[in-house]
């Protein structure tokens, strides 16, 4: 749905529709740029809106760009843009800009947070310790030095896992989603660990489909901490019943957040964290600051950083 924009005056618009962001920070971004920031919580409509600062739960329609006739960039604060019709952006002659890499350094320290927990059984244990259970079996945990990891994704996120990984002595198999097929579903069934690091891209099949797990070596573990519908999350849910699959962690789902029916909230041996793998105090702020340098570029006739979309 779209809503109207609070304290409209004279001065182009920019709005921020992200329940996280400051507008502050999107003016420390802008500069000295004549805008008005203002904040909503559903998508804006009407002219003078010049700018749609976008956050990962707000997905954009083309009716919503429809409603815009003024806009000149739609600037998500979130490094995928699976949320924004890149081309029909374009088409009506605005940018797209993502604030890509702004996390790289959380988001590789909670991947190995949940791959450690996981190899150590952190959580099962846990658990077990809380239900009267004293017994080190109820996981077994494992030897991380020596374990081989997944990366599926091989860009600056999956190369700061691999990095942390083998500092701690690991063995990291990298692996692109252009990989052909055969050569992809052998490496998988190499790991003990998989973690995804690839874009989703809207309309197409998850990354890890249910070939791929099926493919995994009995036993391994799956990391999500990229886009629900990188994985099937039906299949995994199978591969963790049926124990083919020793344990999954996953940061983010097909939906967000989850309904209370969500079969992935019954998934055995799973430990669900709520999308907060981006998450630090510095990173609260970057993409916001960011995506206002954007906009600036863009209302100043240049070129702004981390493109997505050209008009």
């Amino acid at each position: 749905m779209s809503g109207p924009v609070p304290g409209r005056g004279s001065a182009p618009v920019v709005a921020l529709v992200d329940r996280f962001g400051s507008a502050d920070d999107v003016r420390r971004g802008l500069g000295p740029a004549p805008v008005e920031v203002v904040t909503s919580t559903a998508v804006p409509a009407g002219p003078g809106i010049v700018a749609v600062l976008a956050g990962p739960e707000t997905p954009l329609t083309e009716a919503h760009l429809d409603a815009l006739p003024d806009l000149r960039i739609v600037a998500a604060t979130s490094a995928g843009t699976d949320h924004v019709p890149v081309d029909a952006v374009t088409a009506r002659g605005a940018w797209v800009t993502s604030t890509a890499g702004y996390c790289t350094d959380e988001v590789a320290d909670h991947t190995i947070a949940l791959v450690l927990g996981l190899l150590r059984g952190v959580t099962t244990l846990d658990s077990a310790v809380r239900a009267g259970r004293w017994d080190v079996m109820e996981a077994a945990p494992r030897r991380i030095a020596g374990t081989v990891l997944g990366v599926v994704g091989f860009g600056a996120t999956g190369r700061a896992v691999a990095e942390r990984a083998t500092a701690l002595g690991m063995r990291v198999v990298p692996v692109s989603r252009a990989t052909p097929r055969p050569e992809f579903l052998s490496l998988l069934a190499e790991v003990d660990v998989v973690s995804l690091h690839v874009p989703h891209r809207p309309g197409s099949p998850p990354v890890l489909d249910a070939a791929a797990i099926a493919a995994l070596r009995p036993g391994a573990f799956v990391v999500n901490v990229a886009r629900g519908g990188v994985l099937d999350t039906a299949a995994l849910g199978s591969a963790l019943r049926s124990g083919q699959v020793a344990g999954a962690a996953l940061d983010v789902l097909p939906v967000e957040p989850p309904p209370a029916d969500d079969p992935v909230l019954t998934f055995p041996r799973t430990v669900l964290t709520p999308h907060a793998a981006w998450y630090s105090p510095a990173a609260s702020v970057r993409p916001y600051v960011r995506a206002g340098a954007a906009v600036a570029a863009v209302l100043a006739g240049r070129e702004p950083d981390r493109v997505v979309g050209r008009p």
